[in-house]
């Protein structure tokens, strides 16, 4: 039984994951044909969650007033949801409720949040912005017209986009005093990082440059030449990494000066996040319509291709650590419809293991990440954990709802989307 917010300031102490089934014994397939017999299980009182999962979450809240909820954010000790109910709801780690907030609307969108402590921010579908500390109180507010506009924390930057006339704002998060306004696209989002604060903006023939700002005063740093073509941006520190016309660049941030290009042989482009990611490599991905995708492995330091390997027939995305890079694509379920597959590789480039997942998906891979001791992957309703060393799924948790993730690095958890809360899921 799941808590509902109204007991919520006295729950019962948070339950943890009791024994865990074999999941090499237990597939997706097997599930769904235990599906005749879910009838006679609800008579007997069990529910269809309890039949396809095989982990129970550490906690679960409900948001008793609520018939959904946006997805979550997580700083190190807290995690924050909104819901439909109009409220922002916060939590800590162990399940105890620390904050309920009224706003103007129900919250569809992600709250940005620092990584460590408060304040928090969220938009509601009212327009405006409102910034809570954690222990409730209202710190400041920003009337607009962003229903459902992008936030993004970095530091002690703030910045928000309102798609109405296309305009990028930068906040102090402790204060709500604007260090800067300008014209942006509101797709792609703004790049944060500790040295800048890179956004697309787009002029009237079509041609786009990118505009980099300094976070704490929205000093203009350097803008790039207008070009044709999209920009995809990543940044890590000291440094960015571009994309356009599959040419991959890395910049240096406080001026942009190009450190090293590489031109990639193939299509380095993406429908939804952009098609790279930065950890010991650079990595990006290349479509190719007749074959499975591609991942390529780029050294940072130079831009030499150090290795290029097939993965599923449409790379979705990547996660990268210090000792390897995991991948996750979809592919075709010969019983019909897509699951996810994973791959996982070693800095050289060694294939480490594969597996097809019997996650089923119907566009993207709601979430890939490490946490704790597991490899997490996610689709709009389900979520399983793998061993990163062999690939064997440990466990696999079917929410009977659309599901919100976020992460930190001992933490997991999600919100229920179709009928608002909140749970931690077990990381090992």
């Amino acid at each position: 039984m799941r808590d509902p917010d109204t007991a919520a300031d006295k729950h019962d102490p948070p339950r943890h994951a009791t024994e865990r089934q074999d999941s090499r014994n237990w597939s997706r397939r097997q599930a769904l044909a235990s599906l005749a017999s879910a009838g006679t299980l609800a008579l007997a009182g069990c529910s269809l969650r309890s039949v396809l999962s095989d982990v129970q979450p550490l906690w679960e809240r409900d948001f008793s007033t609520a018939t959904a909820a946006g997805p979550p954010s997580a700083t190190d000790e807290h995690v924050v949801v909104g819901g439909q109910d109009k409220r922002l709801h916060g939590f800590t780690a162990d399940g105890e409720r620390i904050l309920t907030v009224e706003t103007g609307g129900p919250i569809e969108t992600r709250p940005a949040v620092p990584s460590s402590g408060g304040p928090v921010h969220v938009h509601s579908t009212d327009g405006e912005l409102y910034t809570v500390g954690l222990s409730g109180e209202r710190l400041w507010h920003v009337e607009g017209q962003a229903r459902n506009g992008w936030l993004g924390r970095h530091g002690s930057l703030l910045v928000g986009i309102n798609p109405v006339g296309g305009v990028v704002t930068g906040y102090d998060a402790r204060d709500g005093t604007r260090r800067f306004q300008r014209s942006g696209r509101e797709y792609p989002f703004p790049t944060l990082s500790d040295s800048a604060c890179i956004f697309p903006v787009t002029n009237s023939d079509d041609d786009t440059k990118l505009v980099t700002l300094a976070p704490a005063t929205g000093e203009v740093l350097w803008e790039s030449p207008p070009r044709n073509g999209y920009p995809y941006v990543v940044a890590a520190g000291d440094r960015i990494v571009t994309v356009r016309n599959s040419t991959v660049r890395m910049r240096r941030v406080r001026d942009g000066h190009v450190l090293w290009r590489t031109a990639v042989d193939g299509d380095v482009t993406s429908h939804f996040d952009p098609p790279i990611w930065l950890g010991e490599h650079v990595y990006v991905r290349v479509r190719r319509d007749d074959r499975s995708d591609e991942l390529v492995a780029i050294e940072r330091d130079g831009g030499t291709i150090r290795w290029r390997r097939a993965v599923g027939y449409e790379l979705e995305t990547v996660t990268a650590t210090s000792q390897g890079v995991f991948v996750a694509s979809s592919v075709d379920d010969p019983d019909g419809g897509i699951l996810i597959r994973l791959d996982a590789f070693t800095l050289d480039g060694t294939r480490r293991w594969e597996t097809t997942t019997d996650i089923s998906i119907g566009g993207i891979v709601e979430a890939l990440g490490r946490s704790g001791e597991i490899l997490f992957a996610a689709s709009d309703n389900d979520l399983a954990a793998y061993d990163p060393a062999t690939g064997r799924r440990r466990w696999r948790y079917d929410a009977e709802s659309r599901i919100g993730v976020t992460t930190t690095d001992g933490a997991l958890y999600i919100s229920y989307r179709d009928r608002g809360g909140v749970a931690r899921l077990p990381t090992s």
